[in-house]
């Protein structure tokens, strides 16, 4: 069964580039803001360990493992006025595909190929570091 599709490519980067740069800002501050604290290699290894943990609760979450959650209320909005209602994505002849589009099965994929992402970007940083 191939899961992987073109359209997914999208989410896969946007996921990726926020995790990097959430984990980063922790680096970073941890770095800076604890006096006496662990290098930066422990550092990025200890971000390296909790992408591998998130990578392999992805991977049993896509083999039917399924943890209850705490179903999100989302809060009531404002509708949009009408001059917001046309978007450049409009005119044009596909639509990008955002994460929330994709079937779960998907969604279980993207996220696991962004934490293999991250989990090899802070791999080499704690042995450049």
């Amino acid at each position: 069964m191939k899961i992987y599709r073109n359209c997914m490519l999208r989410p896969i980067i946007y996921m990726a580039a926020t995790r990097l740069m959430a984990a980063s800002i922790f680096l970073l501050a941890v770095d800076r803001l604890v006096p006496n604290g662990p290098a930066p290699s422990m550092i990025a290894a200890f971000l390296t360990i909790l992408f591998a943990l998130f990578a392999f609760l992805v991977y049993l979450r896509m083999d039917g493992l399924r943890i209850p959650r705490v179903k999100y209320i989302r809060p009531k909005t404002k509708k949009d006025p009408m001059r917001h209602a046309f978007s450049m994505s409009d005119f044009t002849d596909e639509e990008p595909v955002s994460f929330e589009d994709l079937e779960p099965e998907e969604k279980d994929f993207c996220s696991l190929v962004c934490n293999a992402i991250n989990l090899i970007v802070f791999l080499v940083l704690s042995f450049i570091l």
